[in-house]
């Protein structure tokens, strides 16, 4: 299949789901929601980009307001071990937030912004002109995220979503200086949701 036939599936399939969703509200107070997607992140101050794997779970309190916790996991790599700034970037990232969001938008087509605060678990080179053996150490921060995205719930149990993140913290267990995390990312994909109060 051809770029061309891909970009006509897909309108067509928006264009039927769009159809399809004016019959039926979805997004409604008790509606449980999560996913799980690979987030590229650039962390600006070291001028990395790496994949996480972020996951999240919501549940919509009222018509505009959802309580949401979500993480950002990023797999050991053992070629950070050996990077020339080992000082400047963790060689293991988690990251955990939990927050209110609060959405707007007609029917089941919607617009979120989420605020969370959160903590940051991360791996740092002790000191940055050892290189073998390293020693690493491992520290527990605090984090914020603010997050805008938009979400489309065109069937009963599934939605397409699409999210930009700015997340900001310090490490500050380094003998050298305080490590910024700031970073943003993006994620998007498809997230699944069922409607938990019984009509």
């Amino acid at each position: 299949m051809g770029v061309r036939q891909k970009i006509t599936f897909l309108f067509l399939l928006i264009g039927t789901a769009v159809f399809c969703q004016v019959q039926s509200t979805y997004f409604t107070p008790g509606l449980l929601r999560a996913s799980a997607t690979i987030a590229p992140t650039r962390f600006y101050n070291q001028q990395t980009t790496v994949g996480f794997i972020n996951g999240f779970v919501e549940y919509v309190l009222e018509d505009r307001i959802s309580v949401r916790g979500e993480g950002n996991f990023r797999a050991p790599d053992g070629k950070l071990l050996f990077t020339t700034e080992p000082n400047s970037f963790p060689r293991n990232f988690t990251s955990l937030y939990a927050g209110f969001g609060y959405h707007f938008g007609k029917k089941n087509w919607k617009l979120d912004l989420h605020a969370e605060p959160g903590v940051v678990v991360a791996e740092m080179a002790q000191n940055p002109y050892i290189t073998m053996p390293t020693i690493f150490q491992w520290s527990v921060s605090p984090s914020y995220m603010l997050k805008l995205g938009t979400s489309f719930y065109f069937s009963k149990f599934c939605h397409f979503f699409a999210e930009f993140n700015y997340a900001s913290g310090w490490i500050r267990r380094t003998p050298m200086n305080s490590v910024s995390t700031d970073q943003y990312g993006v994620s998007a994909g498809l997230g699944f949701h069922l409607l938990t109060n019984k009509k």
